[in-house]
C-alpha cells in the first residue's frame, strides 16, 4: 500500500512544475523508482573521474546517515506534507 501512494499520489506532487510545491531530486537516489545504491556509487565514481581529469587530486568526503532518520517528529513531517498539493484523504 505505501508503494501504491507514494508512486502514484507523491511522487507527481514532488515533480511538479509548480516552482511553490517542486522539490530537488536530481541528487537523490533513495526511494526513487530508479534508485538505489549501485546507482548512487556510480554517479560518484563517474563524477570523481570527470573532475579527475580536469585536476589532479578530488576530495571526497562521505557521511553516514543510516541512523539520523530513525525518529522523525511527526508534526514537523505533516507540516511538510500539508504544504503539499495532495488530497486530504490522502494526507489523513
Amino acid at each position: 500500500m505505501e508503494h501504491l501512494v507514494v508512486r502514484q499520489l507523491l511522487y507527481p506532487v514532488f515533480l511538479t512544475d509548480d516552482i511553490t510545491n517542486a522539490l530537488t531530486f536530481s541528487d537523490q537516489y533513495a526511494f526513487r523508482p530508479y534508485g538505489s545504491t549501485t546507482a548512487a556509487l556510480i554517479w560518484i565514481f563517474h563524477t570523481t573521474t570527470q573532475f579527475l581529469s580536469d585536476h589532479d587530486y578530488v576530495i571526497i568526503i562521505a557521511l553516514d546517515f543510516s541512523k539520523a532518520f530513525d525518529t522523525v517528529r511527526h508534526c514537523a513531517l505533516f507540516d511538510k506534507f500539508a504544504d503539499l498539493e495532495i488530497s486530504d484523504n490522502v494526507y489523513n
